[in-house]
């Protein structure tokens, strides 16, 4: 069982998902994953067997639904005067989540919105790379420069992908044309366009890839 108890600064270390429709959102989720939601706080933690795997939020009037990548961060206080520095936005933040850590959401000079997680052990999502989880991210961008001079590490890139700058989530499954197939049949639209996974737009428009 992958199980991570620490993540380097500039490692994806959370995932979540802002929603639309949350009772939909959750409904479509939970069925194709196997997840179930414990809410704290307007808030709901996404568990698979107990282990909390993602979060899941609304998305403010007039924003988009969509999955959110969040990269461990040693200060994200000093790390929003650098991200302004090197040509980001700072969205939201920096600012407390509970007693769990602090937070702070940008967008880098692409336009790619990403958080940046600066937590107490464990330091985010403790289990990832099994099937229902996630096990990778890709930025879909050509700005890794931004992310090797703000955090030290480069993220794994891919271009042309004909989409708006994003980072991508890839979820696990043991059968990934059996997840694709679900999805579908639950409101999502599938798309090839990538050598090693399944592009799904849920029914709100999130994008999210199966491999």
């Amino acid at each position: 069982m992958p199980i991570h108890e620490h993540y380097e600064p500039g490692e994806p270390c959370w995932v979540d998902y802002g929603a639309l429709d949350p009772a939909g959102a959750r409904a479509f989720y939970g069925e194709l994953f196997g997840w179930t939601f414990r809410e704290e706080g307007g808030y709901s933690f996404v568990e698979l067997g107990g282990r909390v795997v993602a979060g899941f939020g609304r998305v403010p009037p007039g924003l988009p639904a969509s999955w959110n990548t969040y990269l461990a961060a040693p200060d994200v206080d000093a790390l929003a005067v650098r991200v302004k520095e090197l040509g980001g936005g700072v969205v939201l933040g920096p600012m407390a989540a509970g007693e769990d850590g602090r937070v702070l959401f940008a967008t880098d000079p692409a336009g790619a919105a990403v958080g940046f997680w600066e937590g107490r052990r464990p330091a985010g999502i403790v289990l990832a790379g099994e099937p229902g989880t996630w096990c990778a991210h890709e930025l879909w961008s050509a700005g890794a420069a931004f992310y090797r001079d703000l955090l030290g590490a480069a993220p794994a890139v891919r271009e042309g992908t004909g989409v708006r700058p994003r980072w991508m989530t890839f979820f696990a499954t043991a059968d990934r044309a059996a997840t694709a197939a679900a999805a579908a049949r639950l409101g999502a639209t599938t798309a090839p366009g990538h050598p090693r996974a399944t592009i799904v737009r849920d029914p709100w428009g999130g994008l999210f890839a199966l491999t």
